[in-house]
């Protein structure tokens, strides 16, 4: 009888053990909608969009480490889509996902905004890839690099605004 149970108390325990382990594999992501626009409409909506692209305030804003950051909005019919971030040295425009730690602002907002402005008509949509909600995300490309992404509705292709670059507009692009 005693073995009985105890091997019944090891089993309950091996269970117990093992069920958070393996929710830990889902990490929480919840599925998808399946989307009706492809990768190649998505990919359009962005490239007939791109000509109508304006630019909005630039602005500065100070990272955890002190470091300055420069940016400029994209804006498509009066929503921010974008943003595309410039060195605060030397004003050029830098490669989604690239760092800088520069501590002095050398270049003016508008004169960032006017190298912007210059090379708006050269960015060309990239290949497009399902985000985490179901939307598609499309790279905007200036001389073959991702400089920002525009994300497109799932289901009905149409372009969405950019969040947090509008929260950080509004807060500091004053």
């Amino acid at each position: 009888m005693k073995t009985a149970s105890a091997w019944g108390g090891i089993l309950t325990m091996v269970l117990m053990v093992s069920l958070p382990a393996y929710a830990k594999k889902d990490k929480g992501q919840a599925y998808q909608i399946q989307p009706t626009v492809t990768a190649e409409q998505a990919k359009a909506a962005v490239a007939s969009a791109l000509p109508q692209l304006s630019l909005g305030k630039p602005f500065t804003k100070q990272g955890k480490r002190g470091d300055i950051k420069l940016e400029v909005p994209l804006k498509w019919q009066d929503k921010v889509v974008g943003r595309v971030r410039l060195n605060p040295l030397t004003g050029e425009v830098l490669v989604k996902g690239q760092k800088l730690e520069v501590q002095k602002l050398s270049v003016a907002p508008e004169q960032a905004a006017a190298a912007v402005q210059k090379i708006l008509p050269n960015f060309q949509a990239g290949s497009a890839w399902l985000g985490k909600q179901g939307e598609w995300k499309v790279p905007l490309l200036y001389q073959g690099a991702v400089i920002t992404e525009i994300s497109v509705h799932g289901q009905n292709g149409d372009i969405l605004p950019d969040w947090k670059a509008a929260k950080d507009v509004s807060m500091f692009g004053r």
